[in-house]
């Protein structure tokens, strides 16, 4: 006799369950994803975007050549896509960009990445970036890096319409002192 009645409820919890589930993706798809890429895909800059949840939620944002738009850089760009992310949601989140790279590119920033982690360990910066900026340019590749208290900013494109971008977060390591 139980057994006839622990069905029943063992359906009705997995009913309501799915309800419960279904009810939240929808919310979050009509309140937070939704609005969240139309607000980014306003900005030039934007191609595309792609909302991954999780805890920081991850957006891959698919950008147009910046260096190619008037006035902007990936610093700008980023601070304006941030500030639409900020107005959306409180919530953690990581930008991500997806860029026209090509194996050479990405096989000449490789080589090149280890100038500014190094330039960001020693904090020496304007060295960093002159020394990049002079790696680059010899291997035929115009770039830009730029940098603010949280992020340095790099831009490499080519003569091919190839580009690449990273955003490298950083913290400035503050000095313990013995007395």
């Amino acid at each position: 006799m139980s057994r006839v009645r622990l069905i029943p409820i063992v359906l009705i919890v997995l009913i309501t369950l799915g309800i419960l589930v279904a009810g939240y993706q929808t919310y979050r798809h009509l309140n937070f994803i939704n609005p969240l890429q139309t607000r980014l895909q306003q900005n030039p800059a934007v191609t595309t975007v792609h909302i991954v949840g999780g805890n920081p939620a991850v957006i891959r944002i698919g950008l147009k050549s910046v260096s190619k738009l008037n006035n902007q850089d990936l610093q700008t760009t980023y601070h304006r896509l941030m500030a639409l992310v900020d107005g959306t949601t409180n919530a953690p989140v990581q930008l991500q960009f997806i860029d026209q790279s090509d194996k050479t590119l990405t096989s000449d920033y490789e080589q090149m990445a280890p100038i500014l982690y190094q330039g960001l360990r020693k904090g020496n910066y304007t060295q960093m970036i002159a020394d990049f900026k002079q790696q680059a340019a010899k291997d035929g590749i115009q770039s830009a890096v730029t940098m603010d208290q949280q992020n340095v900013y790099v831009e490499l494109w080519d003569s091919s319409n190839h580009y690449l971008y990273d955003v490298i977060t950083y913290q400035v390591s503050q000095g313990g002192g013995a007395a």
